[in-house]
């Protein structure tokens, strides 16, 4: 299973996603430092990882997948 995070800077946000979630866009977007982007991680010890060094102070789990 790959899981992504989701930064969003703006808000000051980072959520954690399994790779199933309706919320995950199928297609890799641009990303930018102020707006964020999309992240995917082979493992969840790495995404949880990356959530710690993504510099927001809000981390969340999915509510819809629950990773």
């Amino acid at each position: 299973m790959i899981y992504w995070i989701h930064i969003a800077r703006s808000i000051d946000r980072v959520t954690l996603h399994n790779d199933r979630c309706s919320e995950v866009p199928s297609t890799q977007s641009s990303t930018d430092y102020w707006a964020g982007g999309w992240f995917d991680y082979p493992d969840k010890e790495r995404a949880l990882a990356a959530m710690e060094q993504a510099g927001t102070t809000d981390q969340r789990r999915c509510p819809l997948c629950r990773p």
